[in-house]
């Protein structure tokens, strides 16, 4: 189960990732028209990208990619029937806290900025937000990426275990409680 799963998230992270490369090489070449347009030099480019930021944003990224698709694999393990599943809601999961660690840029130094650019489902935007709207120290950066690193690992395991646990039942879809005791018997 362990390298089933494993094989599901890295091909959906792929996924994701080929978009990013897409509109990458969309914005280079827009970019590039509109220096050609505006009669700038293309080596005013280098005016407007900091390196160490493109690395963090990309580490951030994929990591959060992982984590989340993880996660979702989880929640798709569990479900049988999209079209009659009251789980198929939790897939929007990830634009919720998307979308609350945008607090982040609003008031980066107070105790929600801090613990969102920590907790490990908002820490892929929210330190990254934080990073760019104060200052932010190199071991919390660090703190934050290992967090976020050990949260995969954990929910890449239990989305294997539950994918094992799904797999072994068959007809009705499990409730959470029977997710949870076959978890806890493994």
């Amino acid at each position: 189960p362990q390298v089933w799963m494993d094989g599901k998230i890295l091909g959906i992270t792929l996924t994701g990732i080929s978009s990013m490369v897409t509109y990458l090489v969309l914005s280079i070449l827009g970019g590039m028209l509109l220096f050609l347009f505006t009669g700038a030099a293309i080596s005013r480019i280098l005016d407007y990208v900091y390196l160490p930021a493109l690395i963090l944003y990309f580490l951030y990224t994929l990591m959060g990619i992982l984590m989340w698709n993880s996660l979702l694999a989880a929640i798709a393990s569990i479900i049988t029937d999209p079209n009659n599943s009251g789980k198929s809601s939790l897939m929007m999961l990830p634009a919720l806290f998307v979308l609350a660690s945008l607090i982040v840029l609003s008031q980066p130094d107070n105790h929600v900025g801090i613990f969102l650019s920590w907790f490990p489902l908002t820490s892929a935007t929210g330190m990254p937000m934080r990073w760019i709207a104060t200052e932010v120290a190199w071991w919390e950066l660090v703190g934050s990426f290992v967090v976020l690193t050990a949260t995969f690992y954990l929910m890449r395991r239990l989305a294997a275990t539950i994918f094992r646990v799904s797999i072994l039942i068959s007809g009705k879809e499990p409730s959470w409680s029977e997710i949870y005791k076959m978890i806890r018997e493994k």
